[in-house]
């Protein structure tokens, strides 16, 4: 086992037809679980042929248990490597492959929604690839997307308007993307709290801390 969340447990596997390895992620037994969150999780990645997506290899029902197999990434998460601190060039990289990997989300007229460290993994070359699309939903031009359930998805990187249960249109991932860029850039996240609803309240109406003095440059950002 490589992974675990509350809904569901990840494990490394072999892949016969694929002769490597394969991460499968399996639901866990709970009446309380969003029983179609996996469904529209392959449906939504399952249509976008992107490095910088996650490629998924089959997905199933099993037991009453519904699982996806995708690819594995031995180098771990954006998290893991925040661990230790980022250069300059390195933050400045790694965000823009996560803007060339969520362009191509939304031109396909997605939108993740829950756009965090731990879904941004990373190559050996340091390239990116997005995870985690069991938020994902589609909107167009015409019908914006609401967020049911506003407390889904992790509140450090939630967008005031999901906070708020607004429509949400890409904008609202780049505002994620733009709390990552600022905790590669400082060290830590701009909010902090003792709750999720404090936390996503700062979201909505605090001023934004300022950036640490070597990167004061990139506050325009």
């Amino acid at each position: 086992r490589v992974g675990e969340s509350a809904h569901a447990s990840v494990y490394l596997a072999w892949s016969e037809a694929l002769d490597g390895e394969v991460a499968i992620k399996i639901s866990k037994p709970d009446e309380d679980a969003d029983s179609e969150a996996f469904a529209r999780e392959y449906a939504a990645i399952a249509g976008l042929d992107h490095p910088g997506i996650v490629r998924i290899h089959d997905y199933g029902l099993i037991g009453g248990r519904e699982y996806i197999a995708m690819d594995f990434f031995p180098c771990g998460d954006l998290k893991r490597r925040l661990l230790h601190p980022l250069s300059i060039p390195e933050t400045l990289a790694y965000a823009q492959r996560v803007c060339i990997a969520l362009e191509a989300v939304h031109a396909a007229g997605m939108l993740h929604r829950d756009l965090k460290p731990p879904n941004i993994m990373l190559r050996e070359d340091a390239s990116i690839v997005l995870i985690d699309f069991g938020l994902a939903k589609r909107f167009n031009a015409t019908t914006q997307l609401t967020a049911a359930g506003v407390l889904r998805g992790s509140p450090y990187y939630m967008s005031p308007e999901q906070a708020l249960g607004m429509p949400l249109d890409a904008r609202s991932d780049l505002y994620s993307l733009g709390v990552i860029l600022f905790e590669m850039l400082s060290g830590r996240q701009p909010f902090q709290g003792t709750s999720a609803i404090e936390v996503m309240q700062q979201h909505v109406d605090a001023p934004r801390p300022a950036l640490p003095s070597h990167a004061r440059q990139f506050e325009p950002i």
